[in-house]
């Protein structure tokens, strides 16, 4: 039987969903579990709660490799939550208000080639990474990237029973539209932290989950995986914090 595939986004009033809504049938089933992973990557000794409590963070806008502009923007709003979920103390600023400051100050044009240029080089300004915290009156800046978003369905292999015949046409009485078929949901997200006084990241992580559901009991939809992933994303930031706040600071 042909296998078939297809990749939807959809992006409404700036946000970016799949707008799943879960049929009766759906609902009479339990929701599925993801498979979540995070990952710390690198993390620097002496980056800790008090630390970020003391300088604050600002959100970066996401890197544009990671999707259109609407999806993005939502993504950073989701970070800003996470942040201020788990660091009520520290000052959290979001993208928004740092755009909307750039554009009253006329710095908007630097803000963008301060990014576009870290994206393209892989290299960080030190320079204008410092200049920023002194703009924002923060000590760290929290640059996100969306490395997975993707919806697919396809039809199950349909197996042979035990005495079926290889090469056989099988008929649905109840029509095509009817064949069984599978929904995969795949989010995925990286995070940088950046020092702007030393002028060093002391934190690099990923998150990411998916999910796989018979397509008539869908019921999981793109944005819950997504603020889940956000969260967890964040969340792998401060577990990472708290297993390394007894060692030493590293020095500027």
């Amino acid at each position: 039987m042909k296998k078939f595939s297809m990749i939807f986004l959809v992006f409404l009033s700036g946000c970016a969903g799949f707008f799943t809504v879960p049929s009766k049938e759906a609902l009479k089933h339990p929701m599925p579990p993801l498979d979540q992973k995070t990952e710390t990557t690198l993390f620097r000794p002496g980056f800790n709660r008090e630390s970020l409590d003391a300088g604050g963070v600002a959100i970066l806008p996401i890197k544009k490799r990671g999707g259109p502009e609407g999806f993005r923007r939502n993504t950073t709003f989701e970070l800003f939550q996470a942040l201020r979920a788990y660091f009520p103390a520290s000052r959290v600023v979001p993208r928004s208000d740092l755009v909307r400051r750039a554009r009253e100050k006329e710095h908007f044009s630097g803000l963008k080639a301060f990014q576009s240029d870290y994206e393209e080089s892989g290299r960080m300004d030190l320079a204008r990474l410092r200049l920023w915290g002194k703009r924002e009156g923060v000590r760290y800046f929290f640059i996100g990237q969306i490395v997975a978003n993707d919806k697919h369905t396809a039809t199950r292999t349909m197996k042979l029973s035990e005495d079926g015949v290889a090469g056989k046409v099988i008929v649905f009485s109840s029509g095509p539209v009817h064949i069984p078929y599978d929904v995969h949901k795949n989010v995925s997200l990286a995070g940088e932290l950046w020092d702007a006084k030393c002028g060093k990241v002391v934190w690099i992580g990923t998150s990411g989950a998916e999910v796989t559901e018979l397509g008539e009991r869908e019921r999981v939809r793109v944005e819950d995986i997504f603020i889940s992933v956000t969260r967890n994303l964040i969340g792998e930031m401060n577990k990472a914090m708290k297993e390394g706040s007894h060692a030493p600071a590293a020095p500027c």
